[in-house]
Protein backbone atom coordinates (compact mmCIF):
# COMPACT_ATOMS: atom_id res chain seq x y z
CA UNK A 1 0.00 0.00 0.00
CA UNK A 2 1.25 3.64 -0.68
CA UNK A 3 -0.17 6.85 -0.48
CA UNK A 4 -0.22 9.59 -3.22
CA UNK A 5 1.53 12.81 -2.05
CA UNK A 6 0.08 15.73 -4.19
CA UNK A 7 1.69 18.81 -4.46
CA UNK A 8 -0.81 21.84 -2.94
CA UNK A 9 -1.12 26.14 -2.58
CA UNK A 10 0.16 26.06 0.64
CA UNK A 11 3.02 23.30 0.58
CA UNK A 12 4.42 26.33 -1.89
CA UNK A 13 2.64 29.42 -0.95
CA UNK A 14 1.59 31.37 2.55
CA UNK A 15 -1.29 33.08 1.44
CA UNK A 16 -4.05 30.81 1.15
CA UNK A 17 -6.60 32.48 2.91
CA UNK A 18 -6.62 35.50 1.46
CA UNK A 19 -5.74 34.21 -2.61
CA UNK A 20 -8.82 34.87 -4.74
CA UNK A 21 -8.98 32.55 -7.56
CA UNK A 22 -11.49 34.44 -9.45
CA UNK A 23 -8.80 37.25 -9.52
CA UNK A 24 -5.76 34.88 -11.00
CA UNK A 25 -7.90 34.34 -13.26
CA UNK A 26 -9.39 37.41 -14.33
CA UNK A 27 -7.27 38.43 -17.07
CA UNK A 28 -6.36 34.97 -18.89
CA UNK A 29 -8.75 34.39 -22.01
CA UNK A 30 -10.83 31.20 -21.00
CA UNK A 31 -10.25 29.21 -24.12
CA UNK A 32 -6.41 29.31 -23.41
CA UNK A 33 -7.23 27.96 -19.75
CA UNK A 34 -9.13 25.40 -21.05
CA UNK A 35 -6.57 24.23 -23.83
CA UNK A 36 -3.99 24.72 -21.11
CA UNK A 37 -5.42 22.28 -18.05
CA UNK A 38 -7.31 19.67 -21.24
CA UNK A 39 -3.58 19.40 -22.46
CA UNK A 40 -2.11 18.32 -19.02
CA UNK A 41 -5.49 15.94 -18.29
CA UNK A 42 -4.78 14.12 -22.24
CA UNK A 43 -1.18 13.36 -21.19
CA UNK A 44 -2.27 11.49 -17.63
CA UNK A 45 -5.52 9.67 -19.70
CA UNK A 46 -3.29 6.29 -20.21
CA UNK A 47 -0.44 6.85 -17.24
CA UNK A 48 -2.44 8.20 -14.37
CA UNK A 49 -0.02 6.93 -11.74
CA UNK A 50 3.21 7.25 -13.56
CA UNK A 51 5.50 8.89 -11.18
CA UNK A 52 7.53 9.81 -14.05
CA UNK A 53 5.30 11.36 -16.22
CA UNK A 54 4.02 13.28 -13.09
CA UNK A 55 7.82 14.41 -12.46
CA UNK A 56 8.09 15.50 -16.04
CA UNK A 57 5.05 17.35 -16.11
CA UNK A 58 5.63 19.56 -13.26
CA UNK A 59 8.99 20.18 -14.74
CA UNK A 60 7.02 21.31 -18.33
CA UNK A 61 4.45 23.78 -16.74
CA UNK A 62 7.69 25.44 -14.41
CA UNK A 63 9.67 26.31 -16.96
CA UNK A 64 8.92 29.76 -17.45
CA UNK A 65 7.80 30.27 -13.37
CA UNK A 66 10.18 32.75 -11.30
CA UNK A 67 13.62 30.59 -10.22
CA UNK A 68 12.62 30.96 -6.25
CA UNK A 69 9.00 28.88 -6.73
CA UNK A 70 10.72 26.77 -9.87
CA UNK A 71 13.31 25.82 -6.86
CA UNK A 72 10.58 24.98 -4.35
CA UNK A 73 8.96 22.66 -6.64
CA UNK A 74 11.81 20.39 -7.49
CA UNK A 75 13.10 20.31 -3.17
CA UNK A 76 9.39 19.42 -2.77
CA UNK A 77 9.04 16.92 -5.40
CA UNK A 78 13.05 15.39 -4.67
CA UNK A 79 11.87 14.57 -1.55
CA UNK A 80 8.80 12.93 -2.42
CA UNK A 81 10.02 10.91 -5.00
CA UNK A 82 12.83 9.70 -2.38
CA UNK A 83 10.06 8.34 -0.21
CA UNK A 84 9.00 4.99 -1.61
CA UNK A 85 6.58 4.50 0.60
CA UNK A 86 4.36 7.40 -1.44
CA UNK A 87 3.64 8.44 -4.71
CA UNK A 88 4.45 12.06 -6.33
CA UNK A 89 1.29 13.37 -8.00
CA UNK A 90 1.00 16.89 -10.22
CA UNK A 91 -1.51 16.46 -12.31
CA UNK A 92 -4.58 14.11 -11.23
CA UNK A 93 -8.00 14.18 -12.76
CA UNK A 94 -9.76 15.56 -9.54
CA UNK A 95 -7.44 18.36 -9.02
CA UNK A 96 -8.06 19.07 -13.19
CA UNK A 97 -11.51 18.54 -13.14
CA UNK A 98 -12.36 20.71 -10.07
CA UNK A 99 -10.24 23.46 -11.67
CA UNK A 100 -11.92 23.39 -15.29
CA UNK A 101 -15.22 23.55 -13.30
CA UNK A 102 -13.87 26.85 -11.44
CA UNK A 103 -12.16 28.23 -15.07
CA UNK A 104 -16.18 27.93 -16.78
CA UNK A 105 -17.38 29.26 -13.85
CA UNK A 106 -15.26 32.47 -14.27
CA UNK A 107 -15.92 32.78 -18.09
CA UNK A 108 -14.24 35.36 -19.96
CA UNK A 109 -14.87 36.47 -23.56
CA UNK A 110 -11.63 37.90 -23.86
CA UNK A 111 -9.56 37.03 -27.33
CA UNK A 112 -7.13 33.69 -26.76
CA UNK A 113 -3.28 34.67 -26.87
CA UNK A 114 -0.34 32.70 -28.81
CA UNK A 115 1.48 33.18 -25.37
CA UNK A 116 0.55 33.56 -21.42
CA UNK A 117 2.59 36.56 -20.01
CA UNK A 118 4.50 34.88 -17.21
CA UNK A 119 2.80 36.64 -15.06
CA UNK A 120 -0.22 35.02 -16.40
CA UNK A 121 1.17 31.32 -16.08
CA UNK A 122 2.26 32.04 -12.54
CA UNK A 123 -0.98 33.19 -11.72
CA UNK A 124 -3.15 30.05 -13.64
CA UNK A 125 0.09 27.57 -11.37
CA UNK A 126 -1.45 29.23 -8.59
CA UNK A 127 -4.79 28.80 -9.20
CA UNK A 128 -4.47 25.14 -10.29
CA UNK A 129 -2.05 24.77 -7.11
CA UNK A 130 -5.54 26.07 -5.38
CA UNK A 131 -7.86 22.95 -6.94
CA UNK A 132 -5.87 20.49 -5.37
CA UNK A 133 -6.12 22.11 -2.44
CA UNK A 134 -9.27 22.09 -2.26
CA UNK A 135 -9.75 17.92 -2.48
CA UNK A 136 -6.90 17.34 -0.58
CA UNK A 137 -8.26 19.53 3.04
CA UNK A 138 -11.68 17.82 2.70
CA UNK A 139 -9.87 14.18 2.87
CA UNK A 140 -8.11 16.17 5.81
CA UNK A 141 -11.33 16.39 7.68
CA UNK A 142 -11.72 12.50 8.03
CA UNK A 143 -8.56 11.71 10.77
CA UNK A 144 -6.74 8.96 8.76
CA UNK A 145 -4.48 7.16 11.65
CA UNK A 146 -1.72 4.79 10.41
CA UNK A 147 -1.37 3.49 13.58
CA UNK A 148 -2.89 -0.38 13.65
CA UNK A 149 -6.92 0.45 14.41
CA UNK A 150 -9.14 -1.33 17.11
CA UNK A 151 -10.60 -3.64 14.85
CA UNK A 152 -10.91 -4.17 10.98
CA UNK A 153 -13.90 -1.97 10.42
CA UNK A 154 -12.34 1.14 11.79
CA UNK A 155 -10.31 1.13 8.51
CA UNK A 156 -13.23 0.96 6.39
CA UNK A 157 -14.90 3.80 8.45
CA UNK A 158 -11.41 6.02 7.46
CA UNK A 159 -11.18 4.33 3.97
CA UNK A 160 -14.49 4.32 2.66
CA UNK A 161 -15.19 8.43 3.01
CA UNK A 162 -11.77 9.34 1.81
CA UNK A 163 -11.56 7.48 -1.53
CA UNK A 164 -15.70 6.22 -2.64
CA UNK A 165 -15.51 9.60 -3.96
CA UNK A 166 -12.25 9.28 -6.13
CA UNK A 167 -11.06 6.09 -6.70
CA UNK A 168 -13.21 6.48 -9.91
CA UNK A 169 -10.55 9.27 -11.34
CA UNK A 170 -7.45 7.15 -10.72
CA UNK A 171 -8.69 4.45 -13.69
CA UNK A 172 -8.80 4.46 -16.99
CA UNK A 173 -12.08 4.01 -18.70
CA UNK A 174 -12.06 1.04 -20.94
CA UNK A 175 -13.48 1.70 -24.51
CA UNK A 176 -13.71 -1.67 -25.09
CA UNK A 177 -16.39 -2.61 -22.62
CA UNK A 178 -18.26 0.14 -23.09
CA UNK A 179 -18.46 -0.73 -26.53
CA UNK A 180 -19.73 -4.35 -26.16
CA UNK A 181 -22.27 -3.05 -23.80
CA UNK A 182 -23.34 -0.06 -25.93
CA UNK A 183 -24.05 -2.76 -29.08
CA UNK A 184 -26.20 -5.11 -26.60
CA UNK A 185 -28.07 -2.07 -25.96
CA UNK A 186 -28.43 -0.65 -28.98
CA UNK A 187 -29.59 -4.00 -30.82
CA UNK A 188 -32.23 -4.45 -27.51
CA UNK A 189 -33.97 -0.79 -28.78
CA UNK A 190 -34.36 -2.43 -32.43
CA UNK A 191 -36.33 -5.16 -31.36
CA UNK A 192 -38.44 -3.63 -28.58
CA UNK A 193 -41.32 -1.55 -29.49
CA UNK A 194 -41.04 0.86 -26.92
CA UNK A 195 -37.29 1.48 -26.87
CA UNK A 196 -37.21 1.56 -31.15
CA UNK A 197 -38.72 4.89 -30.14
CA UNK A 198 -37.06 6.21 -27.83
CA UNK A 199 -34.04 5.31 -30.09
CA UNK A 200 -35.48 7.43 -33.23
CA UNK A 201 -36.22 9.81 -30.74
CA UNK A 202 -32.86 9.89 -29.78
CA UNK A 203 -31.08 9.83 -32.91
CA UNK A 204 -33.21 12.80 -34.27
CA UNK A 205 -31.89 15.07 -31.10
CA UNK A 206 -28.29 14.50 -31.99
CA UNK A 207 -29.23 14.61 -35.76
CA UNK A 208 -27.83 11.43 -36.69
CA UNK A 209 -29.21 8.33 -39.38
CA UNK A 210 -28.40 5.18 -37.12
CA UNK A 211 -26.64 4.01 -33.70
CA UNK A 212 -23.61 2.66 -35.76
CA UNK A 213 -23.29 6.84 -36.79
CA UNK A 214 -23.21 7.58 -33.06
CA UNK A 215 -20.76 5.13 -32.08
CA UNK A 216 -18.52 5.81 -35.07
CA UNK A 217 -18.36 9.04 -34.13
CA UNK A 218 -17.33 8.67 -30.81
CA UNK A 219 -14.60 6.10 -31.20
CA UNK A 220 -13.18 7.82 -34.57
CA UNK A 221 -12.61 10.81 -32.30
CA UNK A 222 -11.65 8.80 -29.28
CA UNK A 223 -8.99 6.29 -30.97
CA UNK A 224 -5.89 8.22 -31.35
CA UNK A 225 -2.14 7.50 -31.02
CA UNK A 226 -1.45 8.65 -27.25
CA UNK A 227 2.16 9.53 -26.78
CA UNK A 228 4.46 10.85 -23.80
CA UNK A 229 3.80 14.47 -23.70
CA UNK A 230 2.11 14.79 -26.92
CA UNK A 231 -1.26 14.10 -26.72
CA UNK A 232 -3.58 16.20 -27.97
CA UNK A 233 -6.54 17.73 -26.49
CA UNK A 234 -7.61 20.19 -29.20
CA UNK A 235 -9.17 18.14 -32.37
CA UNK A 236 -9.75 20.14 -35.49
CA UNK A 237 -12.24 19.01 -37.54
CA UNK A 238 -12.39 19.70 -41.36
CA UNK A 239 -15.76 22.39 -42.46
CA UNK A 240 -16.44 19.52 -44.83
CA UNK A 241 -17.31 17.02 -42.14
CA UNK A 242 -20.24 18.49 -41.10
CA UNK A 243 -22.03 15.60 -39.19
CA UNK A 244 -18.88 15.14 -37.12
CA UNK A 245 -18.60 18.86 -36.17
CA UNK A 246 -22.73 19.02 -35.75
CA UNK A 247 -22.39 15.77 -33.18
CA UNK A 248 -19.66 17.26 -30.87
CA UNK A 249 -21.64 20.47 -31.04
CA UNK A 250 -24.16 18.46 -29.13
CA UNK A 251 -21.50 17.61 -26.56
CA UNK A 252 -20.28 20.56 -26.15
CA UNK A 253 -20.73 22.39 -22.70
CA UNK A 254 -22.96 24.99 -22.21
CA UNK A 255 -21.60 28.38 -20.84
CA UNK A 256 -24.47 29.99 -19.51
CA UNK A 257 -26.06 28.69 -16.60
CA UNK A 258 -22.91 26.58 -15.89
CA UNK A 259 -22.41 25.79 -11.85
CA UNK A 260 -20.20 23.04 -10.24
CA UNK A 261 -21.41 20.05 -8.43
CA UNK A 262 -20.02 17.34 -6.04
CA UNK A 263 -19.89 14.68 -9.27
CA UNK A 264 -18.69 16.94 -12.02
CA UNK A 265 -22.76 16.33 -13.43
CA UNK A 266 -22.74 19.05 -16.01
CA UNK A 267 -18.55 17.62 -17.27
CA UNK A 268 -20.04 14.35 -17.56
CA UNK A 269 -23.21 14.83 -19.57
CA UNK A 270 -20.75 17.74 -21.92
CA UNK A 271 -17.74 16.61 -22.00
CA UNK A 272 -16.62 18.71 -24.74
CA UNK A 273 -15.65 22.78 -24.70
CA UNK A 274 -15.76 24.02 -28.45
CA UNK A 275 -13.07 27.05 -28.86
CA UNK A 276 -14.31 28.03 -32.81
CA UNK A 277 -16.63 26.74 -35.79
CA UNK A 278 -14.02 23.67 -36.12
CA UNK A 279 -11.52 23.49 -33.18
CA UNK A 280 -13.40 21.46 -29.89
CA UNK A 281 -11.58 20.62 -26.60
CA UNK A 282 -11.30 17.55 -24.86
CA UNK A 283 -12.22 18.36 -21.76
CA UNK A 284 -12.02 15.18 -19.61
CA UNK A 285 -11.22 11.93 -22.34
CA UNK A 286 -12.95 9.49 -19.68
CA UNK A 287 -16.36 11.37 -19.57
CA UNK A 288 -15.83 11.41 -23.19
CA UNK A 289 -15.39 7.17 -22.98
CA UNK A 290 -18.31 6.95 -20.89
CA UNK A 291 -20.86 8.21 -23.94
CA UNK A 292 -20.51 5.46 -25.55
CA UNK A 293 -21.92 3.63 -22.86
CA UNK A 294 -22.53 4.75 -19.79
CA UNK A 295 -23.76 8.46 -20.61
CA UNK A 296 -26.46 6.88 -22.74
CA UNK A 297 -28.76 5.79 -20.14
CA UNK A 298 -28.74 9.62 -18.94
CA UNK A 299 -28.78 11.05 -22.31
CA UNK A 300 -31.73 9.20 -23.27
CA UNK A 301 -33.34 10.11 -20.10
CA UNK A 302 -32.83 13.80 -20.74
CA UNK A 303 -34.14 13.69 -24.24
CA UNK A 304 -37.25 11.62 -23.41
CA UNK A 305 -38.01 13.72 -20.56
CA UNK A 306 -37.63 16.78 -23.08
CA UNK A 307 -39.26 15.29 -25.73
CA UNK A 308 -42.31 14.00 -23.53
CA UNK A 309 -42.04 10.13 -24.50
CA UNK A 310 -44.12 7.56 -22.95
CA UNK A 311 -43.70 4.30 -21.33
CA UNK A 312 -46.86 1.75 -21.60
CA UNK A 313 -48.83 5.42 -21.74
CA UNK A 314 -47.77 7.35 -19.15
CA UNK A 315 -45.07 10.17 -19.75
CA UNK A 316 -41.80 9.61 -18.65
CA UNK A 317 -41.53 13.01 -15.99
CA UNK A 318 -37.82 12.43 -14.61
CA UNK A 319 -34.47 10.95 -14.88
CA UNK A 320 -35.11 8.90 -12.33
CA UNK A 321 -37.83 7.49 -13.62
CA UNK A 322 -36.63 6.79 -16.68
CA UNK A 323 -33.46 4.88 -15.40
CA UNK A 324 -35.74 2.66 -13.59
CA UNK A 325 -37.39 1.59 -16.88
CA UNK A 326 -34.28 0.91 -18.15
CA UNK A 327 -33.17 -1.11 -15.64
CA UNK A 328 -36.25 -2.98 -15.66
CA UNK A 329 -36.70 -3.76 -19.60
CA UNK A 330 -32.97 -3.98 -20.83
CA UNK A 331 -30.23 -4.07 -18.10
CA UNK A 332 -30.98 -7.37 -16.52
CA UNK A 333 -32.16 -9.47 -19.26
CA UNK A 334 -30.99 -7.41 -22.36
CA UNK A 335 -27.17 -7.20 -20.49
CA UNK A 336 -26.57 -9.38 -17.76
CA UNK A 337 -28.10 -12.45 -19.05
CA UNK A 338 -26.54 -11.97 -22.36
CA UNK A 339 -22.87 -11.23 -20.82
CA UNK A 340 -23.03 -14.74 -18.50
CA UNK A 341 -24.34 -16.71 -21.38
CA UNK A 342 -21.23 -15.32 -23.27
CA UNK A 343 -18.83 -15.98 -20.45
CA UNK A 344 -20.54 -19.59 -19.45
CA UNK A 345 -22.22 -21.10 -22.68
CA UNK A 346 -19.63 -23.19 -23.48
CA UNK A 347 -19.54 -24.78 -19.71
CA UNK A 348 -21.32 -27.75 -18.55
CA UNK A 349 -22.82 -26.18 -15.33
CA UNK A 350 -26.26 -26.17 -14.86
CA UNK A 351 -27.07 -22.62 -15.40
CA UNK A 352 -30.92 -21.10 -15.39
CA UNK A 353 -31.42 -17.02 -15.49
CA UNK A 354 -33.88 -15.39 -13.08
CA UNK A 355 -36.77 -15.28 -15.87
CA UNK A 356 -36.74 -19.00 -16.41
CA UNK A 357 -36.81 -19.45 -13.03
CA UNK A 358 -39.27 -17.45 -12.22
CA UNK A 359 -41.67 -19.22 -14.58
CA UNK A 360 -41.50 -22.42 -11.88
CA UNK A 361 -41.08 -21.06 -8.81
CA UNK A 362 -43.08 -18.00 -9.57
CA UNK A 363 -41.44 -15.53 -6.72
CA UNK A 364 -37.78 -15.42 -4.59
CA UNK A 365 -36.02 -16.54 -7.63
CA UNK A 366 -31.96 -14.89 -8.30
CA UNK A 367 -31.28 -13.29 -11.26
CA UNK A 368 -28.52 -16.14 -12.36
CA UNK A 369 -27.82 -19.36 -11.11
CA UNK A 370 -25.11 -21.83 -12.05
CA UNK A 371 -24.72 -25.24 -10.67
CA UNK A 372 -21.20 -26.61 -11.00
CA UNK A 373 -21.77 -29.84 -9.53
CA UNK A 374 -21.97 -29.40 -6.04
CA UNK A 375 -21.10 -25.80 -6.06
CA UNK A 376 -24.35 -23.02 -6.35
CA UNK A 377 -23.14 -19.64 -7.42
CA UNK A 378 -25.96 -17.70 -6.52
CA UNK A 379 -26.07 -13.58 -8.16
CA UNK A 380 -28.23 -10.85 -7.92
CA UNK A 381 -28.06 -8.12 -10.45
CA UNK A 382 -27.97 -4.39 -9.25
CA UNK A 383 -27.70 -2.00 -12.16
CA UNK A 384 -27.81 1.15 -9.41
CA UNK A 385 -25.88 4.40 -8.78
CA UNK A 386 -24.73 6.34 -5.94
CA UNK A 387 -25.61 10.03 -6.01
CA UNK A 388 -23.07 12.25 -6.08
CA UNK A 389 -24.06 14.01 -2.82
CA UNK A 390 -23.52 10.35 -0.70
CA UNK A 391 -20.17 9.94 -2.04
CA UNK A 392 -18.98 13.46 -1.80
CA UNK A 393 -20.72 13.66 2.19
CA UNK A 394 -17.14 12.74 3.91
CA UNK A 395 -19.15 10.73 6.37
CA UNK A 396 -19.36 7.28 7.00
CA UNK A 397 -22.67 6.56 8.56
CA UNK A 398 -24.59 8.49 5.04
CA UNK A 399 -22.30 6.92 3.03
CA UNK A 400 -22.91 3.28 4.53
CA UNK A 401 -26.48 4.15 4.36
CA UNK A 402 -26.29 5.50 0.64
CA UNK A 403 -24.64 1.23 -0.13
CA UNK A 404 -27.24 0.03 2.22
CA UNK A 405 -29.94 1.51 0.51
CA UNK A 406 -28.66 0.11 -2.89
CA UNK A 407 -27.65 -3.22 -2.05
CA UNK A 408 -29.39 -4.28 1.46
CA UNK A 409 -32.53 -2.89 1.92
CA UNK A 410 -34.13 0.51 0.47
CA UNK A 411 -36.27 2.91 1.96
CA UNK A 412 -39.74 1.41 2.25
CA UNK A 413 -37.96 -1.66 3.36
CA UNK A 414 -37.80 -3.79 0.17
CA UNK A 415 -34.69 -6.19 0.57
CA UNK A 416 -31.77 -5.68 -2.19
CA UNK A 417 -28.91 -7.77 -3.13
CA UNK A 418 -27.64 -9.29 0.51
CA UNK A 419 -31.62 -9.64 2.10
CA UNK A 420 -32.52 -10.78 -1.33
CA UNK A 421 -29.88 -13.67 -1.72
CA UNK A 422 -30.63 -14.65 2.11
CA UNK A 423 -34.27 -14.93 1.30
CA UNK A 424 -32.94 -17.71 -2.68
CA UNK A 425 -30.73 -19.36 0.24
CA UNK A 426 -33.77 -20.05 2.35
CA UNK A 427 -36.02 -21.07 -0.87
CA UNK A 428 -33.10 -23.80 -1.73
CA UNK A 429 -33.51 -24.72 2.16
CA UNK A 430 -37.04 -25.26 1.42
CA UNK A 431 -36.49 -27.57 -1.51
CA UNK A 432 -37.72 -24.87 -4.07
CA UNK A 433 -35.22 -25.26 -6.67
CA UNK A 434 -35.78 -29.03 -6.68
CA UNK A 435 -38.88 -27.91 -8.94
CA UNK A 436 -36.09 -26.68 -11.66
CA UNK A 437 -32.76 -28.32 -10.78
CA UNK A 438 -32.91 -32.36 -8.88
CA UNK A 439 -30.34 -32.17 -6.84
CA UNK A 440 -29.32 -32.96 -3.59
CA UNK A 441 -28.94 -28.94 -1.76
CA UNK A 442 -27.68 -30.62 1.25
CA UNK A 443 -24.34 -31.35 -0.11
CA UNK A 444 -23.99 -28.28 -1.64
CA UNK A 445 -21.57 -25.06 -1.05
CA UNK A 446 -23.05 -21.64 -2.00
CA UNK A 447 -21.44 -18.93 -2.84
CA UNK A 448 -23.47 -15.66 -2.74
CA UNK A 449 -22.46 -12.99 -5.23
CA UNK A 450 -23.69 -9.46 -6.32
CA UNK A 451 -23.35 -8.44 -9.65
CA UNK A 452 -23.10 -4.15 -10.05
CA UNK A 453 -22.80 -1.48 -12.80
CA UNK A 454 -21.50 1.60 -10.35
CA UNK A 455 -17.75 1.58 -10.05
CA UNK A 456 -17.83 3.60 -6.75
CA UNK A 457 -18.54 -0.28 -5.60
CA UNK A 458 -15.07 -1.28 -6.46
CA UNK A 459 -13.84 0.66 -3.52
CA UNK A 460 -11.44 -0.97 -0.75
CA UNK A 461 -13.82 -1.47 2.15
CA UNK A 462 -17.25 -2.14 0.04
CA UNK A 463 -17.06 -5.71 0.08
CA UNK A 464 -16.10 -5.89 3.35
CA UNK A 465 -18.74 -3.77 4.81
CA UNK A 466 -21.30 -5.92 3.33
CA UNK A 467 -20.18 -9.63 3.38
CA UNK A 468 -20.23 -8.06 7.32
CA UNK A 469 -23.79 -7.33 7.33
CA UNK A 470 -24.69 -10.85 5.17
CA UNK A 471 -23.39 -12.80 7.82
CA UNK A 472 -24.84 -11.04 10.71
CA UNK A 473 -28.14 -10.80 8.48
CA UNK A 474 -28.14 -14.68 7.77
CA UNK A 475 -27.38 -15.21 11.41
CA UNK A 476 -30.48 -13.10 12.72
CA UNK A 477 -32.99 -14.74 10.21
CA UNK A 478 -31.31 -18.51 11.79
CA UNK A 479 -31.11 -19.40 8.34
CA UNK A 480 -29.82 -23.02 8.88
CA UNK A 481 -28.57 -25.56 6.13
CA UNK A 482 -26.61 -28.57 5.92
CA UNK A 483 -24.62 -26.74 3.23
CA UNK A 484 -21.94 -24.44 3.49
CA UNK A 485 -22.56 -21.02 2.87
CA UNK A 486 -19.43 -18.83 1.56
CA UNK A 487 -18.87 -15.00 1.99
CA UNK A 488 -20.08 -12.70 0.12
CA UNK A 489 -18.32 -11.27 -3.44
CA UNK A 490 -19.51 -8.40 -4.73
CA UNK A 491 -18.11 -8.05 -8.64
CA UNK A 492 -18.12 -5.22 -11.28
CA UNK A 493 -20.52 -6.31 -14.56
CA UNK A 494 -17.11 -5.26 -16.66
CA UNK A 495 -15.03 -7.69 -14.97
CA UNK A 496 -17.44 -10.70 -16.80
CA UNK A 497 -17.23 -8.69 -20.05
CA UNK A 498 -13.65 -8.26 -19.68
CA UNK A 499 -12.58 -11.68 -19.17
CA UNK A 500 -15.58 -13.30 -21.22
CA UNK A 501 -13.34 -14.89 -23.63
CA UNK A 502 -11.24 -16.49 -20.64
CA UNK A 503 -14.03 -17.47 -18.64
CA UNK A 504 -15.55 -19.21 -22.24
CA UNK A 505 -12.42 -20.71 -23.32
CA UNK A 506 -12.05 -22.18 -19.93
CA UNK A 507 -8.64 -20.66 -19.36
CA UNK A 508 -10.26 -19.12 -16.13
CA UNK A 509 -13.16 -20.71 -13.94
CA UNK A 510 -15.33 -19.94 -11.38
CA UNK A 511 -14.12 -21.73 -8.54
CA UNK A 512 -10.55 -21.14 -8.84
CA UNK A 513 -11.21 -17.66 -9.03
CA UNK A 514 -13.79 -17.09 -6.11
CA UNK A 515 -11.98 -19.52 -3.69
CA UNK A 516 -8.68 -17.95 -4.64
CA UNK A 517 -10.16 -14.26 -4.04
CA UNK A 518 -12.16 -15.60 -0.47
CA UNK A 519 -8.77 -16.80 0.42
CA UNK A 520 -6.70 -13.90 -0.35
CA UNK A 521 -8.78 -11.43 1.28
CA UNK A 522 -8.69 -13.41 4.54
CA UNK A 523 -5.73 -10.82 5.20
CA UNK A 524 -3.39 -13.93 7.02
CA UNK A 525 -0.10 -12.27 4.96
CA UNK A 526 -1.22 -8.82 4.76
CA UNK A 527 -3.90 -6.91 6.32
CA UNK A 528 -4.94 -4.70 3.39
CA UNK A 529 -5.75 -7.76 1.73
CA UNK A 530 -8.95 -8.06 3.39
CA UNK A 531 -10.15 -5.27 1.74
CA UNK A 532 -8.87 -5.62 -1.83
CA UNK A 533 -11.56 -5.59 -4.02
CA UNK A 534 -12.29 -8.79 -6.77
CA UNK A 535 -11.64 -6.00 -9.38
CA UNK A 536 -8.12 -5.64 -8.72
CA UNK A 537 -7.73 -9.22 -7.52
CA UNK A 538 -8.82 -10.78 -11.16
CA UNK A 539 -6.72 -8.07 -12.90
CA UNK A 540 -3.75 -9.49 -11.31
CA UNK A 541 -4.39 -13.37 -11.32
CA UNK A 542 -5.37 -13.00 -15.67
CA UNK A 543 -2.51 -10.47 -16.04
CA UNK A 544 -0.73 -13.09 -17.92
CA UNK A 545 -3.01 -15.24 -19.48
CA UNK A 546 -3.38 -14.44 -23.19
CA UNK A 547 -7.03 -12.64 -24.15
CA UNK A 548 -8.69 -12.10 -27.49
CA UNK A 549 -10.94 -9.85 -26.07
CA UNK A 550 -9.22 -6.26 -27.55
CA UNK A 551 -8.49 -8.36 -31.15
CA UNK A 552 -12.05 -9.38 -31.61
CA UNK A 553 -13.05 -5.58 -30.16
CA UNK A 554 -10.92 -4.01 -32.10
CA UNK A 555 -12.01 -5.94 -35.29
CA UNK A 556 -15.65 -5.05 -34.66
CA UNK A 557 -14.93 -1.17 -34.08
CA UNK A 558 -12.99 -1.65 -37.39
CA UNK A 559 -15.66 -3.25 -39.41
CA UNK A 560 -17.79 -0.30 -37.84
CA UNK A 561 -15.40 2.52 -38.56
CA UNK A 562 -14.54 1.10 -42.05
CA UNK A 563 -11.33 0.67 -41.44
CA UNK A 564 -9.93 -2.42 -43.36
CA UNK A 565 -8.77 -5.58 -41.03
Amino acid sequence: MKYSVSITYKDLFDDYSTVDVNALLADIPTKNSVQLIGYFLAQIHLEKLDEKLQVELIEFWSQRLPADLKSRIQEFTIQTVKDKKTEFTFISNLSGLIFMETILENYNELEPLDDLTPEQELNFFKAYLISTQTWIDKQGKILFDIKPFENDMDFVKTFLPSHIAIDEFHTVKDFRTQFIKAKHFFQFCETDEEFKVYLDIFLKEYGLDSWATYLKNILSLYIRKFERLKTPSVIIIESEHQEQINFLAQLSIEIEGFSKSDDFLQLREKPIYRLNETDFVFLNLNFFVDKIYQGIQFDFARVLVDNSATFKGKKIKTRVQFLSIFGDEFSETGLFYNIMQECFEKSKYNIFNGNQIKEIITDGEPDYYIRDKAKIYLFEFKNVFLGGKIKHALDYEKIKGGIYEKLVENKSGSPKGIKQLTAVIEKIREKEFNKFDDYNFDETIIYPVIVFTDYSFNTAGVNYMLNEEFREFLESQSVELRTKIKNLIIIDLDDFIKYQDLFRDKKIKLNNLFNGYLEFIKGYRKLPNKFTPYQIYIENRTNKIKSNLSRNTIDEIATLLGIPK
